[in-house]
């Protein structure tokens, strides 16, 4: 039932912003339509019975960042979108940030992997408590017999100076001293985890402007590149590599150089066992627009000494969808702080 109730809830709030948006002069959809509810993802328009579950595509919650990384809901997207964009994409975020973890031994962190000798192998699990101990555990019922049995033979011998059962910490110890190998292997698609980070980007974006933020014809790639993972729709970066400040996070505007203006979405992802920063690039909706993306790459990750130029201003939340007034906010602080910042430009 609360979960419903947050969704008429969004549902009553982005859809009055819709209407407010659509009062403007410049604007005019045809057919027109009132208290409807545009999907900020496929653009397709739903009404107040998409919230039943019984519809062909309902409305759902979208938790931004996804709750397993500490987010919570923000917004409304189609099913069709959460589950194609969402699910398929979220999944492989939450991995790969397991994957970094347990790579750094991080605190609370556990990474299956396969230990090797001599080409023989057996599966098992790499566990860092609490207090940062690690521990290995062996998994020979899920592992080759064979090579189990001759790992087992080689890594702990019947030849040895302790009785391992006495002396387990001693149990490696032999005339010559025993290695073996540890693979991690990546089970993560780290371009799908790239796309979820910016899908979380965008929607955070959303959520805080409204659908103001979607009269932009620089997101239309944004969109079609979250929506269709798998192609490479963005060539270049779409994030700024920088630890920036935590009074930060949140709406950003790059006012200089020109030449990088965009919304700069800046937000952390949180694991169980560490927490990390992103900032998520947007093309704002004026010059650069898309081509921002292609500047951040010679800008930024060519020469070194891009980022000491980079001048930001942070928006503070004006209740951009909650308040009528600033339903256009999205444009106007655009203009305000980047465009007029560049009129001598």
């Amino acid at each position: 039932m609360a979960k419903k109730d947050t969704r008429e809830k969004l549902f009553k709030l982005f859809s009055a912003n819709l209407n407010e948006v659509k009062r403007h002069a410049s604007i005019s959809l045809e057919p027109d339509f009132e208290d409807g509810y545009i999907c900020p993802l496929c653009f397709d328009v739903f009404f107040c019975k998409d919230l039943s579950n019984a519809s062909k595509n309902p409305l759902t919650l979208e938790d931004v960042p996804p709750k397993s990384l500490g987010g919570n809901p923000k917004t409304l997207t189609c099913r069709e979108c959460n589950s194609k964009s969402g699910h398929e994409l979220d999944t492989h975020l939450l991995i790969r940030l397991n994957e970094i973890d347990a790579r750094n031994f991080a605190p609370n962190s556990k990474y299956r992997t396969t230990f090797s000798k001599d080409g023989n192998k057996i599966n098992g699990l790499i566990e860092v408590d609490n207090n940062g101990e690690l521990s290995l555990y062996l998994e020979p019922k899920i592992s080759n017999p064979d090579e189990v049995k001759k790992f087992m033979n080689e890594v702990f011998p019947t030849r040895t100076i302790y009785n391992p059962l006495l002396n387990p910490d001693k149990m490696f110890d032999r005339y010559n001293s025993e290695t073996f190998n540890i693979k991690l292997p990546d089970q993560s698609n780290e371009r799908r985890a790239e796309i979820a980070i910016l899908r979380a980007g965008y929607l955070l974006a959303f959520s805080i402007l409204g659908n103001a933020f979607l009269i932009n014809s620089g997101l239309y790639k944004v969109r079609e590149q979250i929506l269709n993972p798998d192609q490479i729709i963005l060539q270049y970066p779409f994030w700024i590599k920088y630890e920036f400040p935590e009074e930060m996070l949140g709406l950003n505007i790059i006012s200089s150089p020109k030449e990088l203006g965009c919304y700069l979405m800046i937000f952390n992802l949180k694991t169980k066992s560490s927490k990390k920063q992103f900032a998520i690039a947007l093309p704002g909706p004026s010059s650069p627009g898309i081509g921002v993306y292609k500047n951040i790459d010679s800008f930024l990750y060519q020469d070194g000494d891009g980022f000491q130029n980079l001048q930001l201003v942070h928006i503070p939340d004006f209740a951009f969808v909650r308040n009528t007034q600033n339903a256009w906010g999205a444009h106007l602080i655009w203009q305000k702080y980047f465009e007029n910042g560049n009129k001598s430009g």
